[in-house]
């Protein structure tokens, strides 16, 4: 996750996309990820149905939407194929953040393992 969330322990958006929680809504998650290529909705909407930043303290999920609104659409399409991909096989997923000096990037890691494990590798602003 961003640096700034790191430094407040963003391990909840992990625990949000473990099938095992408590409350987890994998029918609102799949709505939320439809069509993944809908140029209509922005990343920054389906974080907002998916639920993920409720409940976290403004200083988190400010920031976070701030970055989310500034990916590029590749890696914001790319981001909700893979999120699609792991609910719709009950898979938990793991995020792995990699600070870079570019635009957000996401990629699946190929690991054999049964949890998606996605890699964002960027900068907060």
């Amino acid at each position: 996750m961003a640096e700034h969330a790191q430094a407040v322990n963003a391990e909840f958006v992990n625990e949000f996309f473990d099938p095992q929680r408590a409350g987890y809504d994998r029918e609102r998650y799949l709505r939320a990820l439809r069509d993944p290529d809908d140029q209509t909705r922005p990343l920054t909407d389906r974080i907002d149905e998916l639920g993920v930043l409720d409940g976290q303290p403004e200083e988190v999920s400010q920031p976070l939407m701030g970055w989310f609104a500034l990916w590029p659409r590749a890696s914001a399409v790319q981001l909700v194929r893979l999120l699609l991909d792991a609910v719709s096989s009950d898979r938990r997923i793991e995020f792995v953040y990699r600070r870079t000096d570019t635009p957000a990037e996401v990629a699946g890691a190929d690991f054999p393992t049964d949890r998606v494990v996605v890699i964002i590798r960027g900068v907060h602003p």
